[in-house]
């Protein structure tokens, strides 16, 4: 057997039983997705490897739906998720390059990258805390601690990564507050709240153009209502009493109706897949 294969075997990431099995591949965690995007690209060095090496000006959204059935394949992809964590690492090895100003950005710095896999794994907890209402605090000490491993098999050091959730939630708290910016890409993001792209991946042209505005529209309003009140002072996003009240009523619609969809309908195809090779469902 392979050194690196070796290696893979060692690394214990999140599988059949976990929080991350049972939540992790909730496809109503795409609501939460712009929030998750705009926090990425509101770090400058993230927002800068995004502008730098993809055309996300054009195809905002195929970059999304590139990325998280990746990262859902490193728990779903089990008993094989380490592989999968290090052909994710790997694509970011040559995402390089430097700011206007002559400093120095890498894919792969601990602060940058880290900063990526928080706001996925936050966007993961704030659905299921938010929209569910299905964890305790203790939930959310095992979900966060399962994402210390989920980290540790792309291979990136750990420096900056918080040792419990109390920390990491300052930790969050503290790049809101500190770090982020409107960035070129952050404001791009920004617009498309008023004028939606021309494509979605996976709806028809026929019936994105019909439902582009409107979609986009409520699209925004929830992005706008997931974020921490520090980033929406900066993006000059309101939010009044009332778009709380208005969203903490969807909330409560979707813990209502959402454990009663059928599991095709509420589950990723990698999330499935995964399922059907454990014999072991989300529950």
């Amino acid at each position: 057997m392979a050194a690196t294969d070796a290696a893979n075997q060692d690394l214990v990431v999140p599988g059949p039983g976990s929080l991350h099995w049972r939540f992790a591949g909730d496809n109503g965690i795409y609501v939460m997705l712009v929030r998750a995007g705009l926090l990425q690209l509101m770090l400058p060095d993230l927002g800068r490897g995004v502008q730098d090496h993809s055309d996300f000006f054009n195809e905002p959204w195929e970059r999304v739906f590139r990325s998280v059935p990746q990262i859902q394949g490193v728990t779903f992809d089990w008993p094989n998720g380490p592989g999968t964590a290090k052909t994710i690492r790997e694509y970011h090895t040559s995402i390089k390059g430097a700011h206007p100003d002559g400093s120095r950005y890498h894919a792969l710095d601990p602060e940058t990258y880290y900063w990526a896999h928080a706001t996925i794994f936050d966007a993961a907890l704030q659905f299921t805390d938010q929209f569910l209402g299905a964890l305790t605090e203790r939930d959310k000490e095992i979900f966060y601690a399962e994402s210390r491993d989920v980290f540790r098999a792309y291979g990136v050091s750990e420096r900056v990564m918080p040792a419990d959730y109390a920390g990491f939630r300052e930790y969050f708290d503290g790049v809101c507050a500190e770090r982020l910016e409107l960035t070129p890409t952050a404001k791009a993001l920004v617009d498309m709240g008023a004028e939606p792209p021309e494509r979605f991946p996976l709806v028809p042209d026929p019936v994105y153009k019909v439902l582009r505005k409107p979609s986009g529209k409520v699209l925004w309003w929830l992005a706008v209502g997931t974020l921490p009140p520090v980033v929406r002072d900066k993006i000059g996003a309101s939010w009044t009493d009332r778009d709380e009240r208005w969203y903490g009523r969807m909330r409560l619609a979707v813990r209502r109706l959402w454990p009663i969809l059928p599991k095709k309908a509420r589950y990723s195809p990698r999330a499935r897949a995964g399922f059907a090779r454990a014999g072991v469902g989300p529950t």
